[in-house]
C-alpha cells in the first residue's frame, strides 16, 4: 500500500510541477509580448517626434528665407 501511495503522490507532484512549468512559459511569452509592444509603441513616439521636430525645422528654414527675401 505504501509503494501505491508514494507512487499516486509522485504522479501528482509531476502532474503539478509540469502545470507549473507550462504556466511559467505562458508568464514569459505574454512578458515578452509586453516588452515588444511597448518597445512599438515607444518606436512609433519617438518617430512622431522626429516628424514633429522636421517640420518644425522646416518651417523655421522656410521663415528664415522669407525674412532674407524681404530685406533684399
Amino acid at each position: 500500500m505504501n509503494i501505491v501511495m508514494n507512487t499516486a503522490k509522485q504522479v501528482i507532484f509531476d502532474k503539478l510541477e509540469a502545470e507549473i512549468h507550462t504556466a511559467e512559459a505562458k508568464l514569459n511569452t505574454l512578458k515578452a509580448r509586453a516588452e515588444t509592444a511597448k518597445a512599438n509603441i515607444e518606436i512609433r513616439a519617438i518617430t512622431e517626434l522626429l516628424t514633429r521636430k522636421r517640420r518644425k525645422l522646416q518651417e523655421l528654414k522656410n521663415s528664415a528665407g522669407d525674412l532674407k527675401a524681404s530685406k533684399s
